[in-house]
Parts: structure tokens; C-alpha cells; sequence
């Protein structure tokens, strides 16, 4: 296999595991009950500003996901 053919492959498979990536968080920030509630997969990083973010994996994980 050629550098070219093996930078192509792993070019799409990083391609891929983004679009996986992208999937699941939409999936848990779109379709998660408790999301607009008290989310116990978000993560409050400053208290002051209120900002933080969601552990959308063990969110999909947690949902039935991963069956």
C-alpha cells in the first residue's frame, strides 16, 4: 500500500469517527428528555458564568445508544 493510499484511508476514517462523533451529540442534545432539565451529563466548569458542557457519550451510552 502506497503513503497516498494509506493517507486516503485514514483520512476517511477520521472522516467517518467525526460523523459518529457529530451524530451522537446531536442525537443526545436533540433527543435527550432531561436535557433542557437538570442534566445529570452536564458538566458546570464555572458556576459564575454558568458554563460547562454535556458528556453526550455516556449520555448515548446511558440511553440504550450503544445496543
Amino acid at each position: 500500500m502506497s503513503d497516498y493510499e494509506e493517507d486516503a484511508r485514514r483520512e476517511k476514517w477520521l472522516e467517518e469517527k467525526d460523523a459518529i462523533h457529530e451524530w451522537r451529540h446531536d442525537y443526545c442534545y436533540n433527543d435527550c428528555e432531561c436535557h433542557n432539565t437538570e442534566c445529570p451529563y452536564f458538566v458546570l466548569e464555572d458556576e459564575e458564568e454558568n458554563e460547562g458542557y454535556w458528556e453526550f457519550e455516556e449520555c448515548f451510552r446511558d440511553s440504550g445508544g450503544w445496543e
